[in-house]
């Protein structure tokens, strides 16, 4: 072969290889390895920024907000600590009544751990207490159902 053929092919050569040398996985394709995943999880989950960028994509999604709030009201440690955070942050302290009852016929145990959080708090702070008591008057009926109860309680002593 002759020079004028030879460079030629040896460029469009090294052209081919370098171009086949440059192309980057998918995401999924990444994903796919079981240990990929688990180490980009791992890396994720121990690095604060990027757990945060993580956490604001998944907030970003109504799906994953959906998905992330049925296993933490599935969890019985994660609905403690949820109940923990409603009774001491203030933001959280202004949550209606309604919202607690409704919240109550969807999940009993959930309900009677409201149930104990608000009484911990009443034994805690006597003012908090009587804020409670104050929201509850505007639901007599309630109260009424509080009160046969414990009149029915008396009776059985």
């Amino acid at each position: 072969m002759n020079k004028q053929t030879i460079l030629p092919v040896l460029c469009a050569a090294a052209l081919i290889f370098i171009s086949a040398c440059n192309t980057k996985p998918t995401a999924d394709n990444y994903l796919k390895d079981d240990s990929h995943r688990k180490d980009i999880v791992l890396a994720m989950v121990h690095h604060q920024p990027y757990m945060t960028e993580m956490m604001n994509e998944m907030m970003n999604n109504d799906s994953c907000k959906q998905m992330m709030m049925d296993n933490m009201m599935n969890d019985p440690n994660m609905k403690a600590m949820h109940m923990d955070k409603m009774m001491n942050d203030p933001n959280m302290k202004a949550m209606h009544i309604d919202k607690m009852i409704t919240m109550c016929k969807d999940d009993s145990s959930l309900c009677k751990m409201m149930i104990d959080k608000t009484m911990e708090m009443c034994d805690a702070d006597p003012a908090k207490c009587k804020m409670m008591m104050g929201s509850m008057q505007s639901h007599p009926t309630v109260l009424k159902s509080m009160k046969e109860m414990g009149d029915m309680d008396h009776m059985k002593n």
